[in-house]
């Protein structure tokens, strides 16, 4: 099943709701909180033609749930997502605690993806459930300490992934020069997931012109390195 990320388009500052879809509901282009803003899943995944929409809200805590059914899979819609939020939109995707890791292929499941506030020890999580021809998502405001374990438990810190990066050619990364000492290498905080693997997110800039050159993924603990297309989300191993 193949999927395809939609072009960039402005994103709304309001979920729009309008009459068509799936009970007189149409589905949002954004999920909003707090004046912070993620792509909903239709908007960022090209969706199985015919799916149907509902909203639906908890009494209790007020809290929006997006349904989306009659889809050919629900595990992997929820995987095609989460990898665009973690390579577009720079959110920590996780499942357990104890693991990090998703069987998309489960005929059900719950992953979280979520993004920190600016100046503030809150994120904007979304969990997101499946199952086999569904995927209903929650945004919430969460605090920090709903994000996965530290990296130390994934066997190296962040100096450590630094350090890592400076030691390699800049060949191998796919960059030009002789020195690594050419670029700045920046780690991005939290853990992200590669196909259910912890990893971390790496920036590497040019350090003369503080321009991004190209953002990397490093497996933990096997530490394989792979280059992150931007465009695409598609991650390829080097080596």
């Amino acid at each position: 099943m193949k999927f395809a990320v939609k072009a960039a388009a402005p994103l709304l500052t309001a979920a729009l709701l309008l009459s068509g879809c799936g009970g007189g509901q149409e589905p949002p282009q954004t999920y909003d909180l707090v004046e912070k803003t993620l792509p909903s899943l239709n908007q960022a995944v090209t969706l199985d033609d015919g799916f149907t929409f509902e909203q639906t809200t908890n009494e209790e805590d007020g809290s929006v749930t997006y349904i989306y059914s009659q889809l050919s899979s629900g595990g992997e819609t929820t995987q095609a997502y989460t990898q665009i939020l973690e390579s577009d939109y720079d959110c920590t995707v996780w499942t357990d605690q104890d693991t990090g890791k998703a069987d998309f292929s489960a005929d059900s499941g719950e992953a979280k993806a979520a993004q920190p506030l600016e100046d503030s020890e809150e994120v904007f999580l979304l969990t997101i459930q499946w199952d086999e021809t569904s995927c209903s998502i929650t945004p919430s405001l969460a605090q920090k300490d709903v994000l996965p374990s530290s990296n130390t438990d994934l066997g190296m810190t962040l100096d450590e992934a630094v350090s890592y990066f400076e030691s390699m050619p800049p060949s191998y990364l796919g960059l030009s020069g002789s020195s690594m000492d050419e670029y700045q290498v920046y780690p991005q905080e939290g853990t992200a997931f590669l196909d259910g693997e912890p990893c971390l997110r790496m920036n590497v800039y040019l350090a003369e012109t503080h321009q991004l050159e190209q953002s990397y993924l490093l497996t933990l603990p096997a530490r394989q390195v792979y280059v992150l297309d931007e465009e695409t989300g598609q991650a390829v191993p080097l080596g």
